[in-house]
């Protein structure tokens, strides 16, 4: 779909017949001519800086990973999901370092993977201007999405994502057969995050898009043809692979299965996209002009739906309390289920930057610049929130000491979710790891089972503001004897 970049837009049809492939091949010198250092490092750092300050915290389900006696059991606790046998290994290498290697690392793979798409752009997309080129990196880079990246539990998701842009640019930049391979084997790398086996498609088209001329010579089998045969294997390589050698239990026989419903949910946006595309293409064979600001706005809209695709299918979003599974991947209350976001940066970026060639305004890219500035607002604020967790945690396993000798504790709960990213909600694991540290019983059977403890609720007056500003969060527990809440239950 990329490629279609080049190949509908309003650009003249002559401009856009191939030339050889040494030609689409960028002088190493000149790759990173033109790449906005200044403002993509500015940027990001704004949006992405915090997960930096408080290096050594852990969030979500890190606290169940540091329940466990050592790094081993960590890297084979995967084993049962299906996990690929080297999704875990490098974090298992890092991890005996400390954690602030990997939040750095995921920091610098973020920016790495937009660095490579920059660089991959130079091919097949050389009508395209360097101006419209910065602004979708920029945009890659800061897209407000999948703010779950902060957690060391979804750094196999941020390496996938590196591995598939590396892969990508390799099998795009390089013609020798050594490098094919080299990239035909990161991409496989990548699908230890299953969501690449859909989105393997894109650089699947922009290498049949490069080399077209050899891929339509049908005389007689050549090595072009046999190289995208290999990609479009790939994906069903490893789906065997798996299912032969690193099976899930059957506990876990259900995750991310596709069903009939998440299928049909995830199928409308991709026959929107194509119905789009179809429309584009159509007027191309009529030798009618493609604007540019609408080839990008379809084709990212069509990017978008197969990034999601996957989720849908495994109806890893869904619809409730009314609302459309749709509008669920968008919700500001997103608990740690932005993690699914991992693909959608590059489809939102080409739609943004469409929309923007649609509605210059004096030749102003006002809409590229409002969605700069709310994108990084939105990151601000999201990783503000992960920083005041972060100080929550410690304040809260403070307050445990000072009340463990006070009460009996029945049940725990939270009301201070404002301090949380995203306004995730502790687990269980997560309390668990708040009491051992306290040095206090982890146990918390509940008011039915121990009518003499107490619920406690965590609450707090200080405003978000003041918060941020002091780093005291003001916590304390509101605590209710059983007694009472049985009485009330009856």
């Amino acid at each position: 779909m990329a490629s279609n970049l080049c190949l509908m837009s309003s650009v003249p049809n002559s401009a856009l017949e191939p030339e050889s492939a040494a030609s689409n091949v960028a002088k190493p010198e000149r790759m990173l001519a033109g790449f906005p250092w200044v403002s993509a490092i500015v940027l990001y750092t704004l949006s992405w800086g915090w997960s930096l300050l408080r290096p050594n915290t852990l969030y979500w389900d890190d606290w169940s990973l540091s329940l466990a006696d050592n790094p081993i059991e960590i890297w084979s606790s995967g084993e049962d999901t299906g996990l690929a046998p080297w999704a875990r290994l490098f974090d298992w290498m890092l991890l005996e370092i400390g954690i602030w290697p990997i939040r750095l690392l995921t920091f610098g793979l973020f920016f790495g993977a937009s660095l490579l798409f920059y660089k991959t752009l130079q091919f097949g997309c050389e009508y395209i201007s360097l101006t419209i080129k910065r602004l979708v990196v920029l945009l890659l880079l800061v897209m407000p999405v999948n703010q779950a990246r902060i957690s060391l539990i979804v750094f196999d998701y941020t390496t996938s994502y590196f591995l598939f842009y590396l892969g990508w640019f390799v099998l795009v930049r390089y013609k020798s057969s050594k490098s094919f391979v080299l990239a035909c084997v990161i991409l496989f790398l990548s699908f230890k995050t299953h969501s690449f086996l859909f989105f393997v498609l894109l650089p699947f088209l922009h290498f049949g898009w490069l080399n077209r001329a050899k891929l339509t010579d049908l005389k007689k089998l050549n090595r072009i043809q046999i190289q995208v045969l290999v990609i479009a294997a790939l994906p069903v390589l490893y789906v065997i692979s798996r299912y032969v050698f690193w099976p899930p239990s059957e506990s876990w026989q259900d995750y991310q299965q596709p069903t009939r419903a998440g299928v049909m949910t995830g199928l409308w946006p991709v026959l929107i996209g194509l119905f789009g595309l179809s429309i584009i293409g159509v007027r191309r064979l009529k030798k009618k002009r493609n604007p540019l600001g609408l080839v990008l706005l379809i084709v990212g809209f069509s990017v978008t739906a197969l990034a999601l695709f996957p989720y849908f299918a495994g109806e890893l979003y869904v619809g409730y309390a009314g609302r459309p599974a749709y509008l669920t991947v968008f919700e500001f209350r997103a608990d740690w289920r932005s993690r699914h976001q991992l693909l959608m940066p590059l489809g939102l970026a080409l739609s943004v930057v469409g929309l923007n060639e649609l509605l210059k305004w004096r030749g102003k890219n006002i809409v590229v610049s409002t969605v700069l500035v709310i994108s990084v607002a939105l990151n601000m604020f999201w990783g503000s929130q992960y920083f005041l967790q972060s100080h929550k945690q410690e304040q809260l396993v403070e307050l445990f000491k000072t009340t463990k000798a006070e009460v009996e504790i029945a049940s725990v709960e939270d009301q201070a979710l404002r301090f949380n990213g995203r306004e995730s909600t502790f687990r269980s694991y997560e309390w668990t790891g708040f009491m051992t540290l306290a040095g206090i019983s982890t146990d918390r059977p509940g008011c039915e089972a121990l009518p003499s403890g107490s619920v406690l609720t965590l609450k707090s007056d200080t405003s978000y503001l003041q918060a941020l500003a002091t780093r005291d969060l003001g916590l304390y527990f509101e605590i209710k004897p059983c007694s009472e809440v049985l009485a009330q239950n009856n």
